[in-house]
C-alpha cells in the first residue's frame, strides 16, 4: 500500500519538474532573443536617412572665416573661500557657409553651453588655468564640448575657440 502511494506522487512530482525545465528554457530562449534583437532594432531606429536636399557638407578648410560673439562668462574659481574667478569673453571661429545654422544652434542653446562652461570652470584652481597649456586646454575643453552638444553628426563646425578676455582675479 504505501509502494503504491510513492508510485502516485512521483507522478506529479516527475512532470512538475519537467515543466519548470520547459519554461525555464523557453525563459532563457526569450532573453536571449531579446539581447540579440535589441541591439538591431535601436539601429535600425537611429539610421533614419536624410533627403538628398539636407545632406550635411563639411566646411572647405581653405573657406573665410567668421567669428560669432559669445556672452561674458563669470565664474568662481575653485579656491578655499571663493576669492578668486575667472572672467573670460570669447568667440567661436566658424566658417562662413556655417555662420547662419551656428548662430541659430548656439542662441537655442546658449543656456545649455553656459551652465556646463559654469560647472566646468568652477572645478577648476588657478593652477589648472596657469600659463599657456592651461589656457589651451580650457579652450579644447570648451570647442570639443559645443561641437557635441550643438552637432551630433560628428562634423565640426566650430573650428576654434578664441578668448578676447580671459582675467583672472
Amino acid at each position: 500500500m504505501a509502494a503504491e502511494e510513492n508510485a502516485e506522487s512521483d507522478a506529479p512530482q516527475a512532470s512538475g519538474s519537467k515543466m519548470g525545465i520547459v519554461l525555464w528554457l523557453v525563459m532563457i530562449i526569450v532573453a536571449v532573443g531579446g539581447g540579440v534583437a535589441a541591439p538591431i532594432v535601436i539601429g535600425q531606429m537611429r539610421s533614419v536617412e536624410r533627403p538628398e536636399d539636407e545632406a550635411v557638407v563639411p566646411p572647405d578648410p581653405d573657406e573665410e572665416v567668421v567669428f560669432i560673439e559669445f556672452d561674458e562668462v563669470t565664474v568662481n574659481l575653485d579656491e578655499a573661500r571663493f576669492s578668486r574667478y575667472l572672467r573670460i569673453n570669447f568667440s567661436l571661429q566658424v566658417a562662413e557657409s556655417q555662420q547662419l545654422e551656428v548662430t541659430k544652434k548656439v542662441d537655442a542653446k546658449k543656456s545649455i553651453l553656459k551652465n556646463w562652461l559654469q560647472v566646468h570652470v568652477a572645478e577648476k584652481s588657478t593652477d589648472d588655468l596657469r600659463g599657456k597649456f592651461g589656457r589651451n586646454r580650457l579652450r579644447r575643453e570648451m570647442h570639443d564640448y559645443f561641437n557635441k552638444v550643438l552637432f551630433n553628426d560628428g562634423i565640426e563646425r566650430i573650428q576654434d575657440v578664441l578668448f578676447s578676455e580671459f582675467h583672472v582675479q
